[in-house]
């Protein structure tokens, strides 16, 4: 089985909204050593990132042999023009791509703690869309173990949900400090049974994360935005790799994607088959076994979400 445990599902996509990623997608390219410009990026993203019933989100799984994807919700509120009512409309909306792939997809409800109607939001996505978690995205603007994030936190442990939370430096305006995975030290102790997965392990700060990670149960982390070093700089991605499994454990890695963004990168078909293939492409001196990469790919996730 392979599971995508994180991906961005966007309803509509306007100029402004592909404007903000499109930056995020030249790095990755770069990085990948794809000279693509950005002019293509906004085309390709006007023309396919939108995805208000989910059939293009089953496409893409069906071209790279993904069988599950958790798609999320973002939520800032620092955004004026996002409403919480605009947010909850596009929480319906993962909400109801679920429902109509119930074998196929999970989702996980936007919000941002920083609004003072939050913990009831979340309890209308979870009663009312059937959301199965929480996205956050701190480096927005609030820590997510400070007091306004427990109250939403709170509410997700009562309803036994999961919390993705970006972790990583982004370029501006992200507030980094807010990503730091160290901050996500205190849930283990006030929420010891939540699931907490780091979105991309801390980027560059995977240590942090990993040192955190092999302490605490429920911590976990995924590979989204990994597959440009994968590409760009195999051995350098090869050497982390092999580091983050043997520092946290082989059961806390999971696969991941941050799509529809990077596909236009490279296919994610093409990320699946060059984790496949690390057991016999690895470079010398570095080995990574089949259960390694069957764990990574989908069995750490289908033994967190619960899955037979």
């Amino acid at each position: 089985m392979i599971i995508d445990i994180h991906y961005h599902l966007i309803p509509v996509i306007t100029e402004e909204t592909a404007t903000r990623f499109v930056e995020h997608v030249s790095r990755a390219a770069q990085i990948a050593g794809k000279n693509i410009a950005p002019e293509a990026i906004m085309t390709k993203a006007l023309e396919t990132w939108a995805d208000p019933t989910g059939e293009r989100l089953i496409a893409l799984m069906d071209d790279a042999g993904i069988d599950l994807t958790v798609i999320c919700m973002v939520d800032d509120a620092g955004v004026p023009r996002l409403t919480s009512e605009r947010i909850q409309k596009a929480n319906r909306i993962v909400g109801e791509v679920a429902r109509r792939y119930p074998n196929r997809v999970m989702a996980l409800a936007g919000v941002d703690p920083r609004r003072p109607e939050a913990p009831d939001m979340l309890r209308h996505c979870f009663e009312e869309f059937g959301v199965k978690g929480l996205k956050y995205h701190p480096d927005y603007g609030y820590d997510p173990s400070g007091p306004e994030s427990y109250r939403l936190l709170e509410v997700l442990a009562e309803n036994k949900g999961i919390l993705l939370t970006h972790t990583g430096p982004l370029m501006p305006p992200s507030r980094c400090k807010f990503a730091d995975p160290r901050l996500l030290a205190d849930l283990a102790v006030d929420f010891p049974e939540l699931k907490v997965i780091a979105a991309h392990m801390g980027a560059v700060d995977w240590r942090s994360w990993a040192n955190l990670a092999s302490h605490q149960p429920n911590l976990y982390g995924d590979l989204a935005m990994w597959d440009a070093y994968a590409f760009g700089h195999y051995e350098l991605f090869c050497r982390e790799l092999r580091d983050i499994i043997d520092y946290a454990g082989r059961d806390k890695v999971l696969f991941g994607t941050d799509n529809p963004l990077f596909n236009i990168v490279e296919p994610t078909r093409n990320w699946i088959k060059l984790l496949k293939e690390l057991p016999t492409n690895a470079p010398q001196g570095i080995t990574f076994t089949q259960e390694e990469v069957a764990a990574i790919l989908g069995n750490n996730a289908a033994a967190l979400l619960g899955l037979a």
